[in-house]
């Protein structure tokens, strides 16, 4: 259960309510005034101007705490994949019970997220294309993801390489 924005942050692989940190981050958006706003999305453009992916992708993940807005996880979740696809040849194999690995975990955390986004821009009723085209990548990342992820968790002995699921999911 969350209580406060805190509990949604999502720098910590954990659990997250989904229902519940939605409606604390659009309670967060609506408590911002107009300048922090403004000042939120020039801070959001100087993030997407440097060059070092995985660096970007962290700065916009800081950057959600505060600004919690749909665009902002969209595009952490775009770079993230664009890493994932670079290192796709990583051998790295997922499974659900290699307490040794944390890809699992890792994929899981991104699912929780893509379900976040998804329930985000559903809440918010009459989209424009662009959110409309990150509502239905959100839906099939979503989609994907949990099917594999649920086929491992009742599949003890099962494990797939990272580059099955980038492969499958990241289209």
């Amino acid at each position: 259960m969350a209580k406060n924005i805190h509990d949604c942050d999502l720098n910590w692989i954990t659990d997250h309510p989904i229902k519940e940190c939605t409606d604390l981050y659009e309670k967060k958006i609506s408590s911002l005034t107009v300048t922090q706003k403004q000042n939120f999305e020039d801070e959001f453009k100087k993030i997407l101007d440097r060059k070092v992916l995985w660096g970007v992708s962290e700065d916009l993940a800081y950057l959600f705490n505060n600004y919690p807005t749909s665009i902002v996880l969209f595009t952490k979740l775009q770079i993230e994949e664009k890493v994932d696809k670079a290192n796709k040849d990583d051998t790295k194999k997922v499974s659900f019970d290699d307490p040794a690995s944390s890809e699992y975990m890792d994929f899981y955390f991104t699912h929780q997220q893509y379900k976040i986004l998804s329930y985000m821009l559903e809440k918010k009723g009459k989209l424009e294309t662009e959110e409309k085209n990150m509502l239905s990548i959100s839906k099939q990342r979503t989609q994907c993801l949990g099917d594999i992820l649920d086929d491992l968790s009742q599949n003890f002995e099962k494990s797939v390489d990272r580059k099955f699921i980038i492969d499958k999911c990241y289209q």
